[in-house]
């Protein structure tokens, strides 16, 4: 939410990454990263929720307490007013019953700490300290217990927001902050819509990939590549590997003076330029070739590591290189037997190749059925946003995407990315319904549990003894303190729970298809 505090003498702007409230507020997009807000030229009071949702926070599926807190500010006036179908003001009316005492509470506070020329410590006049910061304490006051008492009313209304509430600019202009009395202010909210999802109606299949002798066949070939030896070449071959020295040319194919010259690798198999590649098989240690850098390397990013330079400085280059060869190297396939079977399987798993074929068929098989799980899932969400049919409040959203946009936005870009947006967010939104309806939030244990494991299999991957009892517990804690890393935990339970609740609930007849079909699949579910 935003504040003014022009009237406080600060005209300061606060803006902070936020995170997910618990009423609701579904902030995703294009539009990264949103603020808070904070005191600067809007009017009106912000709402400094503790816990805001924002794009790189929580999802939103988490179980909350819906209680009322007890609190002694409950009398104060809040009163909704409806504008719309997903629309509404709130009105909030402050009286100096609601603030004088956490204003003199605060003005006491400051007393205690202030250090004036010419007084005692805690001996300076009340007067004094009014005038110095009175102002400031006022509006903090009156954020507090705005803050508090519409948070507590939209909870115990079970008003779920989308976005945070907005201040109506009009609605401070007549609060008189050098003179208080009674304080008025005016919130918009967008809401979010109430709809239904049924699982039982969907008829998806679940994709298993047909892993066929080619598949097989092509995968023993790439561990036979993986486990072979590296050798030297007397003459380049299409899938070599080439060192050399990269010399940048002038544009009369001169040396520069001056220029790049950095030792580089290129493997010809994964150049995507036939030409290029044509150009430097059948060469020999010592010879030449004038290249195009940017047909040796995939991205900018590749390039720079190749010439050794910064990234910057890739946009300046328009002229070619010398590639001068200095060795060959050719990896040679370790033979289909045994010593491959054991480097593979470990010692004596494999006796024989259809042994050996089988195991491969087996493990591409398990790798494949993730990604299988992965599409059945995106495919139910698929067709439940398709069945789900509810509006949006546009205009809401559009003013909360320019008002809370850490960058400056104009109106003609909100607009050109909306409709992408509101359709990530009606995304989300059927997700979260789907979450909600049928318990699939990730519980306090289930996250704690997924932490130690996830620490264990770090230190298997080093082949280190993971930590036990106490010290397991220290770790995960800490694991858990990192908020990127809780929203990561959280997200990979839920969408585990999504996947096994379809299976279970809809109980998919699977087809098996090609490799082609399930590349497709993976890219279009």
């Amino acid at each position: 939410m935003n504040t003014n505090r022009k009237a406080a003498g600060e005209g300061k702007r606060v803006n902070k990454t936020p995170e997910r409230t618990p009423l609701g507020g579904y902030l995703r997009g294009p539009f990264r990263k949103h603020g808070r807000g904070g005191i600067g030229r809007r009017a009106g009071l912000r709402i400094q929720y503790r816990k805001v949702w924002g794009f790189e926070s929580p999802r939103p599926y988490q179980n909350y307490n819906q209680a009322r807190r007890a609190s002694a500010d409950d009398d104060m006036n809040i009163q909704k007013e409806e504008t719309g179908t997903l629309t509404a003001t709130l009105k909030v009316k402050l009286t100096p019953e609601d603030y004088n005492p956490g204003l003199e509470k605060a003005l006491k506070e400051q007393r205690k700490s202030a250090v004036l020329p010419g007084f005692r410590p805690g001996q300076v006049p009340m007067t004094l300290i009014k005038k110095r910061v009175g102002k400031a304490l006022l509006v903090n006051e009156v954020e507090r217990l705005i803050d508090e008492n519409l948070r507590s009313y939209l909870e115990t209304n079970a008003i779920r927001v989308l976005g945070q509430p907005l201040p109506k600019n009009e609605s401070a202009d007549t609060n008189n902050w050098d003179e208080p009395g009674d304080f008025e202010f005016a919130y918009e909210l967008g809401m979010a819509p109430a709809f239904e999802v049924e699982l039982d109606k969907l008829k998806i299949e679940y994709p298993v990939m047909d892993v066929n002798d080619e598949l097989v066949q092509r995968e023993v070939s790439d561990m036979q590549r993986r486990f072979g030896k590296l050798e030297d070449g007397a003459t380049s071959e299409t899938n070599d590997m080439l060192l050399g020295d990269m010399i940048e040319l002038d544009a009369d194919g001169t040396i520069k003076e001056g220029g790049i010259m950095h030792r580089a690798t290129i493997s010809l198999e994964y150049l995507e330029d036939q030409a290029t590649r044509s150009l430097l098989t059948g060469k020999t240690v010592g010879e030449e070739v004038v290249v195009d850098p940017h047909k040796v390397s995939r991205d900018h990013e590749d390039l720079a590591r190749m010439l050794g330079v910064d990234h910057d400085r890739i946009h300046h280059i328009q002229g070619n290189f010398i590639f001068r060869i200095v060795e060959i190297k050719r990896m040679t396939p370790v033979e289909l037997g045994p010593e491959l079977f054991d480097r593979v399987y470990g010692k004596d798993a494999v006796s024989d190749e259809a042994g050996f074929r089988a195991k491969v068929k087996e493990g591409l098989e398990r790798s494949f059925l993730r990604d299988s799980d992965r599409i059945f899932k995106r495919s139910v969400m698929k067709g439940l946003n398709e069945r789900a049919s509810f509006g949006l409040p546009d205009n809401f959203l559009k003013r909360w995407i320019q008002e809370t946009s850490k960058e400056p936005v104009s109106a003609e870009q909100v607009e050109e990315n909306y409709t992408s947006y509101a359709e990530g967010l009606k995304r989300q939104l059927v997700e979260d319904r789907v979450i909600e309806k049928y318990g699939l939030e990730a519980k306090g244990e289930e996250i704690d549990a997924f932490a130690k494991r996830y620490i264990e299999d770090q230190f298997a991957q080093y082949g280190m003894p993971a930590p036990e009892g106490e010290k397991l517990q220290q770790m995960a804690g800490r694991l858990l303190g990192d908020r990127e890393q809780l929203s990561r935990m959280r997200d990979s339970i839920v969408q585990q729970k999504l996947t096994v609740h379809f299976k279970t609930l809809l109980d998919p007849k699977e087809k098996k298809v090609s490799f082609e079909e399930f590349i497709t699949l993976a890219r279009t579910a």
